[in-house]
């Protein structure tokens, strides 16, 4: 599996993730939702504040030309940017691997309830992938009482 598809799984993972505030206290994928959409409005801005900084930095605005002005922060503008890009593909790599994860015992006991109350076939080994399905499904159909179990 290349790295696209990586991210592409993760981001998928994330992006299904239910918005369900009684989840948030028991699962990190809640608020690691909330800063990766934090990231995707505050990572832009600072791209831009960046190269305008080694614009600044390099002359630009008093009249030296811009290919001068650029090369003269042209390393601590690059390794910048990638940081700032770097952000949120760690975090889609992270809810990719968090996807694949198998869920513990006390999970997979609930997730065991959920499908059987759902007239589901449970998997053998489910992972945090196969929970999320399953609650999906839970709270599409059920009453979203049974996260009080949590």
């Amino acid at each position: 599996m290349n790295i696209i598809e990586i991210l592409k799984d993760g981001r998928h993972y994330m992006e299904r993730w239910p918005a369900e505030p009684l989840l948030n206290p028991v699962f990190p994928e809640c608020r690691a939702k909330k800063l990766m959409s934090l990231a995707k409005r505050v990572i832009p801005p600072f791209m831009v504040l960046v190269i305008g900084w080694t614009l600044y930095l390099g002359g630009y605005f008093k009249g030296i030309p811009l290919y001068y002005a650029l090369t003269a922060n042209l390393s601590v503008t690059v390794c910048s940017m990638c940081v700032l890009i770097m952000i949120p593909l760690q975090g889609y790599y992270w809810f990719y691997r968090r996807s694949k994860t198998q869920i513990n015992d006390r999970l997979k006991k609930f997730y065991q309830e959920l499908c059987s109350q759902l007239d589901r076939e449970a998997s053998f080994n489910p992972t945090f992938l196969d929970f999320e399905n399953v609650l999906i499904d839970a709270l599409k159909k059920l009453d979203h009482d049974f996260l009080k179990k949590l």
